[in-house]
């Protein structure tokens, strides 16, 4: 009986510690205005970004360059004489937040205008808890990777 006791106590004790080292994704829903498809879309152009935070400077780029590898990266010049093709151009503004307790919390934000409009098109959302800073990072970052293969699917099909 003391055995028993015994392994039910340590198992006991250890469950909270599995769910403490569990870490957690979340890539929320991509919302896409209305009756937009963002299928006519070729091109990217990034702004003059700023996230507050020059320590987030190396994910920013790895969102951008996970945006780039859905669209063609182009200057503002650039831009303005596809727009004058007829083309279409998006310009994607990145938030990024990191919460820097231990472990932390890390938020993504990715919100698509039409570069000539200005008009909100598309917002896509992730999240990741880890074991460090890094980690959770990491995780956002894999989330907002699936949200951008889900907003681009019918590009790369």
């Amino acid at each position: 009986m003391k055995k028993i006791l015994s392994v039910l106590l340590i198992v006991g004790l250890m469950i909270p510690l599995f769910v403490l080292f569990e870490s957690c994704v979340t890539s929320k829903n991509v919302i896409v205005e209305s009756g937009v498809s963002l299928s006519k879309y070729k091109y990217v152009v990034y702004g003059k970004e700023e996230n507050g935070d020059g320590e987030l400077d190396d994910i920013m780029l790895m969102v951008q360059n996970e945006i780039s590898k859905k669209l063609k990266t182009v200057s503002e010049r650039q831009a303005l004489s596809l727009l004058d093709q007829g083309e279409y151009i998006l310009s994607p503004r990145v938030n990024i937040k990191t919460e820097k307790w231990d472990g932390g919390h890390t938020y993504i934000t990715i919100s698509f205008f039409d570069f000539d409009t200005n008009q909100r098109l598309a917002v896509a959302k992730s999240s990741g808890i880890g074991l460090s800073i890094s980690h959770d990072q990491q995780l956002a970052l894999e989330g907002i990777r699936k949200q951008l293969n889900k907003l681009f699917k019918e590009k790369t099909e």
